[in-house]
């Protein structure tokens, strides 16, 4: 094999693993437990959220959530 060719698949290889290693260091996953986890709400969270009322479970328009709030799993009433 040529020196050139040598050359050309160790770049190839490289920038392969680069852009491997780029993209599983720029993501961001959270995994969560429901049955344990609670998380703290942070800025600019909005979503739309189930209200219990009368019984039953509402689903609400979109709201914003204050920030520091705790959302977790909860009781089941």
């Amino acid at each position: 094999m040529t020196q050139l060719k040598m050359y050309k698949r160790l770049q190839m290889f490289v920038s392969v693993g680069m852009l491997g290693f780029l993209t599983s260091c720029a993501t961001r996953t959270l995994v969560l437990d429901p049955r344990i986890d609670v998380v703290r709400i942070g800025p600019n969270v909005v979503g739309r959220v189930y209200m219990y009322s009368d019984g039953k479970w509402i689903l609400t328009d979109k709201i914003k959530l204050p920030e520091g709030w705790y959302a977790g799993p909860g009781p089941t009433p």
